[in-house]
């Protein structure tokens, strides 16, 4: 595109030069003119030299060669011209470029793109590529190439780990705990996939290990697995029952061991109550709690007031939890009714054996003895409601919907205990973790919430969504601010280069993420790759030949330039020669 404005300057100049040349006293005319014509030339000269004319080239292959790419592999692509990547390995005749974006620049007739070897680095992905792109992998690599880690988590919350497994035929995948300790083992699906669950502790950053083992117990593969549990203030529960029982004896256990603030009310007949001094059900009392425990009998006994005080503490955010220990009566049916939730069925029990996590000894769960417990065959299907829990064979205990701004919910399971006299006492606790963390009162939305849980070190991360002035505090102390860019949708782009937990904070809230060394996680981060690169490939096939215009050799015009600009100076100060004086000898 021309670009008006160095015309504009030098039409001017040689305007001005031209009007004082043309002015008295004026050289002779020969000269003037001669002045004249080499002022318009050098002005020209100077125009091309700064803007030279573009010069059509013949577009052409270029062929890339990234981290996994063999030399015969590179060499056998015809193309006129082979680079390599910094991650490449060395091949000889096949110079090495900074980044794709040099090459690119570097080779503007560029038609196609050929990349080989085991695709872009994170550095590269966002270069402007030829329309036609090709990318020649490498083999797949073989390992465990997939890691979802678990979000931000509270204190006693189960989790789920979930990867996949590349490559390998017989083996088994563990989770191991931050000591060392087996907390699950599977064995990959079809497609290679694996799920494999634990439970938090306290609050703070540990690291869990995946590995892949042979038939032997060898080590084939690993992965370290970032767990954060954030500190919460402790949900406050009341517990309502219509008589004592062991079920409430391990509930009031569960809620001492997690930290919980619990009110008992448990009525033992004559009017007699066990527990806390009785409170009213009204709107001031239930807007302390985070969830309210009924059940069935307890909650067929409200007033119609009562029911109109929780139903509108549940619009405000309130959870309601109805456990039930026998049948549903119709005055609780009717409560339920009222609240939204119709639920069928109910006056039968059966056994239901839940899913497999953790055996109690730190030993595969899968191979442990089955966890049994009673469950009413309560129907709440059809009613906007889900599933409150899942059986081993995948079928619904109970279910929950919502209400406003909390949630409703049915556990038809009269004896969750039994799991703890069985010795399965952290399955018990998983259990009713999964219960509060659904139906309690939600917690206030942190700032730093959707980070995601691990990235990359020495390659660019994006994070998006974070507050404005959010700063990274590295593993050596280090502050790093973080820009949002409002044209990326306000993502900022992070280029950290320890690996190890990091800090992003933002104001008064911080939140971690764990860095992984590519070393360390080579399969993972190959596949990684591979995939983005499959992601942004253009056209499998080469295009038509066609030219273009790239920016024409600057020199001669700058040559030239100089030698009219020379001969200008030396006319401009060339005296003439003066006639000799009459009488002269």
């Amino acid at each position: 595109m021309m670009s008006w404005l160095p015309i504009v300057v030098i039409v001017l100049a040689v305007a001005v030069a031209s009007v004082r040349l043309c002015m008295p006293p004026r050289p002779p005319r020969v000269r003037l003119i001669a002045l004249l014509v080499l002022q318009a030339a050098a002005a020209a000269l100077l125009y091309f030299t700064l803007h030279p004319p573009p010069r059509a080239l013949q577009a052409d292959t270029l062929v890339i060669a990234t981290g996994g790419a063999s030399a015969n592999a590179v060499a056998a692509i015809p193309a006129a011209t082979h680079l390599r990547l910094p991650e490449a390995a060395v091949m000889r005749e096949v110079p090495a470029v900074p980044d794709l974006a040099t090459a690119l620049r570097q080779h503007p007739g560029t038609r196609e793109l050929v990349i080989v070897g085991d695709g872009l680095p994170a550095r590269d992905r966002g270069t402007a590529m030829p329309a036609a792109l090709r990318f020649i992998a490498s083999p797949p690599p073989r390992g465990l190439v997939e890691l979802h880690a678990p979000p931000l988590l509270v204190p006693g919350a189960r989790f789920v780990v979930g990867s996949r497994v590349q490559g390998m035929s017989n083996v088994r995948v563990e989770l191991l705990d931050p000591a060392g300790h087996r907390v699950d083992i599977t064995t990959p699906d079809a497609a290679g996939r694996v799920h494999l669950a634990a439970s938090t502790r306290d609050a703070g950053d540990t690291q869990f290990t995946l590995r892949v083992l042979d038939a032997t117990g060898k080590v084939l593969d690993q992965l370290p697995v970032p767990v954060r549990v954030q500190a919460i203030v402790a949900p406050t529960l009341r517990l309502l029952a219509a008589a004592p029982g062991p079920e409430l004896k391990y509930l009031q256990r569960w809620a001492s061991d997690t930290g919980a603030s619990l009110q008992t009310g448990i009525q033992v007949g004559g009017g007699v109550q066990l527990g806390d001094a009785p409170a009213a059900l009204d709107a001031a009392s239930l807007a302390k709690l985070d969830l309210l425990l009924l059940d069935e009998r307890r909650l067929a006994a409200l007033s119609s007031a009562q029911r109109g005080s929780i139903a509108g503490a549940m619009r405000g955010g309130l959870g309601v939890l109805v456990r039930m220990s026998g049948p549903l009566d119709a005055n609780a049916r009717r409560a339920l009714r009222e609240w939204g939730l119709n639920a069928g069925g109910g006056e039968r029990t059966t056994m239901v054996k839940l899913p497999n996590v953790d055996s109690g000894d730190g030993n595969t769960s899968n191979e442990s003895a089955a966890l049994t417990i009673e469950r009413f065959n309560l129907s709440t299907a059809g009613n906007d409601t889900v599933p409150l829990l899942h059986a081993a064979d995948g079928s619904s205990i109970g279910g929950w919907r919502a209400v406003g701004q909390g949630r409703l919910g049915v556990l038809p399971v009269s004896d969750s205990y039994t799991l703890v006299l069985a010795g399965h006492a952290q399955r018990h606790a998983e259990l009713w973790n999964d219960v509060l963390a659904t139906l309690a009162r939600p917690l206030p939305t942190a700032p730093l919430a959707a980070l995601p849980a691990w990235g990359w070190a020495n390659e660019r991360n994006v994070l998006c969504g974070l507050p404005v002035r959010s700063q990274a505090i590295g593993a050596d102390g280090k502050r790093s601010e973080l820009l949002a860019d409002p044209m990326a949708g306000n993502c900022s782009g992070w280029w950290p280069t320890q690996p190890g937990w990091h800090t992003l904070v933002a104001g008064q809230a911080q939140a971690t993420m764990m860095l992984l060394d590519p070393a360390q996680a080579r399969a993972l981060h190959t596949q990684q790759m591979r995939d983005a690169t499959f992601a942004i490939r253009g056209s499998d096939g080469p295009g038509n030949v066609i030219r273009v215009d790239a920016p024409g050799t600057r020199w001669p015009w700058l040559l030239a330039f100089i030698l009219v600009s020379g001969l200008l100076w030396w006319l401009e100060r060339r005296k003439p020669h003066s006639p000799a004086p009459a009488g002269a000898a």
